[in-house]
């Protein structure tokens, strides 16, 4: 009776342990500043908490392609509709936000774990090193929509293999649904229709009526979305997004620069592919060729290749950085290589689906989406991380698993620490530059993005926009502030003609000498635009912001 109990027992307990890793770091986080798009996604909430119907009704500034949401947001607006309720009861505060998104880590972590007990048989090692990657973590402690789309994946998979097993069609019904939502978090959810439309025909019995179940209820959603902005907004929504893909250019140089920064990022971003890569190193049977193969071609291509990218960075690509590219790269291309090779797929419908979903991730980082960031490596983590653990032969052993686990988890728990330095001072020097002004006369302008943006807003500046948008409005006497480290659009030539006196500049330091998204690192965690890994060691200041006044403005 006693060994029944325990039998019971021990599910719940790793439930609870799995939960309590995915979502505890995060508490530490909850009052972190917004900072890239989340501002964007604030602001459809705000809309969406006046007008429900009408999500995107409304103009900001936000890029150069737009002032209206409906045309430059190129996202969905699910999780802003999450976000509208608690934003409505309790305001804008970061914290309750930040709260508001915790279950879909959860959500995330468990379902990973229903599915990795199903198709691996080891639940708990796969999902913490899933959960303690940097990918899931410092994402996790943002309002993007990366870890709700994983979360809406992993739950539609779950669904459907408990809908496998029973052959009940409420599982498969709510598989359907969660594909629905995945493409309504983000656009890239799209994708997760044919995924499990394929799992539906590999893994069910019952084939036609599954299939139905799974792909019947995204149509019809998004269906209906299409017709709903058609007829609001004059366009179908999603279909602005394709420009993304059409406009790329591909020629031989940049897509090379895409190519090797995949590899670098999945390797980097994750952490686990450059343990199994290392253990690797460490053996002396089967791999150990590959292993020093990859490595010798991340040699070759890391320093000539991975620095050829658009826009040219501000420095070049220092030895510490290139190392970690080469290690990265090497990690990310030997698990890959490894998987894909011992991959038993015409043996079963598992190794079949789940290669499927691994190689449609890396298609859409090749091909599909414009840059290379974090949130790539992590949809394409489970199955990579499922396929790893399904072979008894590339497992690697609990110690391994946990020593791992440990170590990305303070990497992790680090670069969170280091991005949220770096958000929260967009929030303090906006409070700054608003004190520093006080009640003296002059309009007051800003050249910034992201939380910059956002922060500055909440003070009363205005944008500096580009001449397509508008004509030179700075005045003597304005106030002008200016970041160093966040994106800025193209107002060079209305800044060439203003004659800008320096007032007070404010610089933010950190003991912590870590980077993620970070121009003068060469770091980008969010867009491999930005750096050559996706987290740099750098002493460089976090941030410098000045505040100017115009003293005078040059006619044109």
């Amino acid at each position: 009776m006693k060994r029944v109990h325990a039998a019971r027992a021990a599910p719940r307990r790793e439930a609870l342990g799995v939960a309590a890793l995915a979502v505890v770091p995060l508490l530490f986080f909850l009052d972190k500043a917004f900072s890239l798009d989340s501002p964007v996604f604030v602001a459809v909430a705000r809309q969406i908490a006046a007008a429900p119907l009408d999500p995107f009704g409304f103009e900001m500034f936000w890029d150069e392609t737009s002032l209206a949401v409906s045309e430059f947001n190129r996202n969905p607006p699910l999780l802003s509709y999450w976000l509208a309720p608690w934003l409505a009861l309790f305001g804008e505060r970061e914290w309750v936000l930040h709260a508001a998104v915790l279950p879909f880590p959860l959500v995330a972590a468990l379902s990973f774990l229903g599915i990795a007990r199903r198709l691996c048989g080891a639940g708990v090692a796969p999902v913490a090193l899933l959960v303690t990657g940097p990918s899931f973590l410092v994402l996790g402690t943002t309002l993007l929509l990366d870890v709700p789309l994983l979360a809406a994946i992993l739950l539609a998979v779950y669904c459907l293999l408990r809908g496998a097993e029973s052959g009940g069609a409420g599982w498969q019904w709510a598989s359907g649904a969660a594909v629905a939502a995945a493409g309504l978090l983000k656009y890239a959810g799209l994708a997760s229709a044919p995924l499990l439309a394929a799992g539906a025909l590999l893994l069910c019995p019952g084939r036609a009526a599954a299939l139905a179940r799974v792909v019947v209820p995204p149509l019809f959603v998004w269906a209906a979305w299409a017709v709903w902005t058609q007829d609001l907004y004059g366009s179908v929504h999603f279909l602005g997004s394709a420009a993304v893909v059409t406009e790329r250019s591909f020629s031989f140089r940049l897509f090379g620069n895409q190519a090797v920064a995949t590899f670098v990022w999945y390797g980097a971003a994750l952490g686990f592919p450059v343990a199994v890569w290392g253990r690797a190193l460490l053996r002396t049977g089967r791999g150990l060729e590959l292993a020093l193969a990859v490595m010798a071609l991340g040699m070759l291509v890391v320093p000539f290749v991975l620095a050829t990218g658009e826009p040219e960075r501000r420095y070049p690509l220092e030895l510490g950085q290139a190392a970690l590219a080469v290690v990265a790269f090497a990690g990310a291309a030997f698990l890959w290589a490894q998987l894909l090779l011992h991959s038993r797929v015409s043996a079963g419908g598992v190794d079949a689906f789940l290669c499927l979903w691994l190689l449609g991730f890396l298609v859409f980082s090749l091909f599909v989406n414009w840059h290379v960031n974090a949130a790539d490596a992590l949809l394409a983590a489970p199955p990579a991380l499922l396929l790893l653990f399904r072979r008894s032969e590339l497992r690697p052993t609990r110690r391994l698993s946990a020593a791992c686990a440990g170590v990305l988890l303070a990497l992790s728990v680090a670069l969170a620490g280091a991005d949220a330095v770096h958000a929260n001072f967009y929030r303090d020097v906006a409070r700054a530059i608003a004190a520093e002004i006080g009640e003296r006369p002059g309009a007051r302008w800003f050249v910034g993005n992201w939380g910059f943006q956002h922060y500055l807003d909440r003070e009363g500046f205005r944008p500096v926009l580009p001449l397509e948008f508008a004509p030179l409005e700075l005045s003597p006497g304005d106030w002008l502030a200016v970041p160093r480290n966040v994106a800025q659009l193209d107002v060079g030539e209305h800044q060439r003609r203003a004659e800008v006196v320096e007032v007070r500049s404010w610089e933010r330091t950190s003991w912590l000498p870590l980077r993620t998204t970070h121009l003068d690192a060469a770091s980008g965690f969010y867009s491999h635009r930005f750096g050559y890994t996706p987290y740099a060691w750098s002493c460089e200041p976090v941030e410098r912001v000045q505040l100017g006044r115009v003293t005078r403005v040059r006619s044109p």
